[in-house]
């Protein structure tokens, strides 16, 4: 076969960025499995792909993307397996590209038809997803952009195909290996540096391309990359694991240490900013032609008075849907309420107590472990006698609170908070979180449950 340098370059350079780019959205998922698997939940919605019967795998299919993402980022830039690691990215990005596509293109205000539990054909509301989850909440990117995303690693795949078919691509020679290991870490460096705020990625990075390369040094026989596959593998089963019993390494929600709760539910009239803006859509019929037309309230101001209009159009319904016509500034914690049995909500007075507040949340008291009640509640007693706030933070409604709080001997108060919401505060279940002045100091999962001298007299 004639040598083309320039050719095998492209190739060489399409690995590179694409494999970086794998790895760094592995790792970021991988990061947060928990958060990634409530995105597959939204997926499997029967409003959005309509696969309820994947809920229950939810789970371990983010630990499969994941590991699986990483494993394909090594072995395309190590050159290992290479019509098998072209194959299977084509593949994936053929269906994320699909994915982004349908998610980018959902109508949120449009409806679908599905088979119910019955077989019978109903029709129910969209469920649109608003953000892939591709690099968690480090980069929320919308779906078009996501989309965009997609095409472009799409076609930065097409001579990675080429090259594994045409055996341009094979184990990386030393000179290559080199030069692609180098790239790699510099490239995911940078990424972590500028868009992720994140150094940790290049440190993974390194470890597994050393473990790879070690075993590629010293393992002779027929297996050779299969054994690296299976090392690259076990790391990133060691920080799965690790991630999912413990809390993510970092944090990019807005209750992540340091961000204050104060200010994240601030809106935008609050913070003086223009917020976005919304119309209702009105519906008219054309008494001529007995067609209706959907007119935005914002449009209808303007010409509801003109006579042209009055003459020629009568009113349907002025109760359509509510369609946001300009964005702006949303807070970043819309839904955080403490509310006490009688429905109170007592978020800005626990919130704005001075001094220190240690939150208990469960997002669900149903499923939530107990192993270590007894060591929150003897750091809750220990706090309280210095004057600290103790917090119980559930879904559960008063009555299943305080039957939680009988069984245990739970001295601290339990209030109530939208699910949806606890899983994002922390994700553990339970979970704990210390705030201070509104401001959030540290978390941690119920199995890493702090001393309270730590805390004292840190």
């Amino acid at each position: 076969m004639k040598e083309t340098p320039i050719l095998n370059a492209v190739v060489h350079a399409c690995r590179l960025v694409v494999g970086s780019l794998f790895i760094v959205s592995g790792l970021i998922k991988a990061n947060d499995a928990l958060g990634f698997m409530y995105k597959l939940e939204e997926y499997f919605e029967p409003g959005a792909l309509n696969l309820p019967g994947l809920t229950d795998w939810a789970l371990p299919l983010a630990v499969v993307i994941c590991v699986g993402e990483i494993l394909l980022g090594v072995a395309m830039v190590l050159g290992a397996l290479p019509k098998l690691t072209a194959s299977l990215t084509g593949v994936l990005m053929a269906f994320f590209t699909w994915l982004t596509w349908y998610t980018a293109n959902c109508d949120p205000f449009g409806t679908k038809m599905i088979l119910d539990a019955a077989g019978t054909l109903v029709e129910i509301d969209n469920q649109c997803v608003l953000a892939c989850g591709c690099f968690g909440n480090a980069i929320p990117l919308t779906p078009y952009e996501s989309f965009l995303k997609d095409i472009v690693l799409s076609v930065l795949t097409v001579p990675i195909l080429w090259g594994a078919f045409t055996d341009r691509i094979s184990l990386n020679s030393k000179q290559l290996g080199m030069f692609m290991i180098a790239g790699s870490l510099i490239m995911i460096y940078l990424f972590g540096e500028l868009m992720l705020e994140w150094n940790f990625p290049v440190l993974f990075a390194a470890i597994v391309y050393a473990l790879a390369e070690a075993l590629k040094m010293r393992w002779d026989g027929a297996a050779k990359e299969w054994m690296m596959a299976l090392a690259v593998a076990a790391a990133c089963l060691v920080f799965q694991f690790h991630t999912l019993n413990h809390l993510p390494m970092k944090d990019y929600r807005p209750y992540a240490s340091g961000e204050s709760i104060i200010e994240n539910r601030k809106s935008a009239e609050d913070l003086g900013l223009q917020g976005p803006m919304f119309a209702t859509e009105y519906t008219f019929r054309n008494l001529k032609t007995g067609v209706d037309t959907v007119v935005l309230s914002s449009e209808w101001l303007k010409i509801y008075n003109e006579a042209w209009f009055k003459n020629a159009y009568e009113t349907v319904s002025f109760d359509g849907k509510e369609v946001k016509i300009a964005d702006g500034y949303e807070p970043h914690i819309m839904d955080f309420q403490i509310l006490d049995a009688d429905g109170e909500d007592r978020a800005d007075e626990i919130l704005n107590s001075p001094g220190n507040v240690m939150l208990y949340v469960s997002k669900d008291l149903d499923q939530a472990s107990t192993a270590a009640q007894q060591e929150m509640n003897d750091l809750a007693d220990q706090l309280t006698a210095e004057g600290w706030i103790n917090v119980g933070l559930t879904n559960a409604p008063a009555d299943q609170n305080q039957t939680f709080k009988d069984e245990h001997e739970v001295s601290y108060s339990m209030f109530t908070c939208d699910q949806t919401e606890l899983k994002i505060i922390v994700r553990s279940n339970p979970g704990i979180v210390w705030i201070k002045d509104g401001v959030v100091q540290e978390k941690w999962a119920w199995k890493d449950v702090p001393e309270a001298s730590e805390l004292l007299n840190p």
